[in-house]
């Protein structure tokens, strides 16, 4: 599994890098990689951050795969896994530079609401869109 997004082997090293990163901070005090922090990161800090996300998704896919999902059976996870399933690091890096740089008055948004609403949601049949 590669260089998938969504592949096991993928995401998860970057959470740590970003972690490690900002360890001297208190877990209070680490916020979300926003436009901001994402648009003056370098692309290994980039791919890093994509790594930790899809390490975080794939052993939260797998662990659903083997013991059941939630009751409700309307994770995020799930979704989340499927619509980004097929991209790649850099693709996803690149997707995201561009919508940022598509929406400079949506700086404030997250880069999960990025991944969520140009990668995600676009990509998911409609019924496992949430409404």
């Amino acid at each position: 599994m590669s260089r998938r997004l969504g592949s096991i082997g993928g995401l998860a090293g970057g959470v740590a890098a970003l972690l490690l990163a900002g360890a001297a901070a208190a877990a209070e005090d680490l916020p979300f990689v926003d436009g901001e922090s994402w648009k003056a990161s370098a692309a290994p800090v980039k791919r890093a951050y994509l790594i930790g996300i899809g390490n975080y998704l794939n052993a939260e896919y797998a662990f659903q795969k083997t013991y059941g999902p939630p009751k409700d059976n309307q994770t995020t996870v799930q979704r989340m896994y499927e619509g980004i399933d097929d991209l790649t690091l850099d693709e996803s890096v690149e997707r995201i530079d561009r919508w940022y740089k598509a929406n400079p008055d949506k700086q404030s948004w997250t880069v999960l609401e990025v991944i969520w609403v140009d990668m995600v949601e676009p990509n998911l049949p409609a019924s496992r869109k949430y409404e």
